[in-house]
């Protein structure tokens, strides 16, 4: 069977909860040679966590962050892996942040953590190789959202995509999961690849930190986030039964785990708070 996850750029890979009471937040889309979410945005003097509901919250999506940061006129780096339900993260008043979301099972190369010990995580580094503090330091010399994507694609590319993908097979799994947006079964992939249901299982969560079920879960939830986010006024009841679950009921249930909000009051935050301000683009 061949393998369509390195060409495949249509993972959804969205956190909206990050541009919330931030300033100056832009976004970029990189699509190849990797799929890849690019942002940068700066914080505050004074950090209002009043609403830990919406600000800088991550919510599940099966990827890797990782996020430079300029606090204090000294660097910083974190590693930011996809948690399994809403979790608030760690924010540096008066910093420049600049992140970049690899899509599921890419992380970054140089750095003695797997990603499954990442997973579910917030890590910050402590020591930062001499090479990637250099990377630190480019990125910072420049404000513009494109150079420092660019930057960071001439870095990363400068590996072999064994240094920072997961092995061929958790790749095959992670696509035909998210081509199918979720709505598929462990049995039926095994039986694509011809892996019994077990070991496959065993693979994909020793390499990812979660099992291929979870991630279905995931696929299937960011799916439906990205529709919510794409038609936001439209209602919830409108659309549901384009979102494969079993019914209202379970996707609230499952949507308020992921966010810690229900739909109806994610589709008010997006319309009123997120759309003004956002600022999307695909990188040329």
């Amino acid at each position: 069977m061949k393998n369509l996850y390195q060409s495949y750029s249509d993972f959804m890979i969205r956190q909206p909860f990050f541009s919330f009471d931030v300033k100056h937040y832009q976004e970029a889309v990189q699509k190849t040679p990797f799929a890849a979410r690019y942002y940068q945005f700066s914080t505050h003097k004074i950090i209002d966590r009043t609403n830990e509901n919406l600000f800088m919250c991550c919510i599940p999506d099966g990827c890797v962050d990782i996020v430079f940061i300029r606090h204090n006129q000294q660097n910083k780096m974190e590693l930011i892996g996809s948690p399994f339900c809403r979790k608030s993260l760690i924010v540096y008043p008066h910093a420049d942040y600049f992140g970049v979301r690899l899509k599921p099972g890419m992380f970054f190369p140089n750095h003695e953590v797997c990603l499954k010990e990442i997973t579910n995580t917030e890590t910050f580094v402590p020591q930062i190789p001499a090479d990637t503090a250099l990377l630190l330091e480019q990125i910072f010399e420049t404000d513009t959202l494109w150079e420092r994507a660019r930057l960071f694609q001439e870095y990363l590319l400068r590996f072999s995509p064994e240094q920072y993908m997961v092995e061929e097979t958790v790749q095959q799994v992670l696509y035909l999961t998210s081509h199918a947006n979720g709505n598929v079964e462990v049995g039926d992939i095994a039986k694509e690849i011809c892996y019994s249901e077990r070991h496959l299982t065993r693979m994909f969560s020793d390499a990812m930190g979660y099992s291929p079920k979870m991630y279905a879960r995931i696929a299937r939830f960011q799916y439906a986030l990205n529709r919510m986010m794409e038609h936001s006024a439209d209602s919830v009841s409108s659309f549901i039964d384009l979102l494969n679950y079993a019914d209202q009921a379970h996707f609230q249930r499952e949507f308020k785990e992921f966010t810690g909000i229900t739909p109806k009051h994610f589709t008010r935050y997006y319309r009123n708070v997120v759309c003004p301000a956002e600022k999307e683009a695909d990188l040329p």
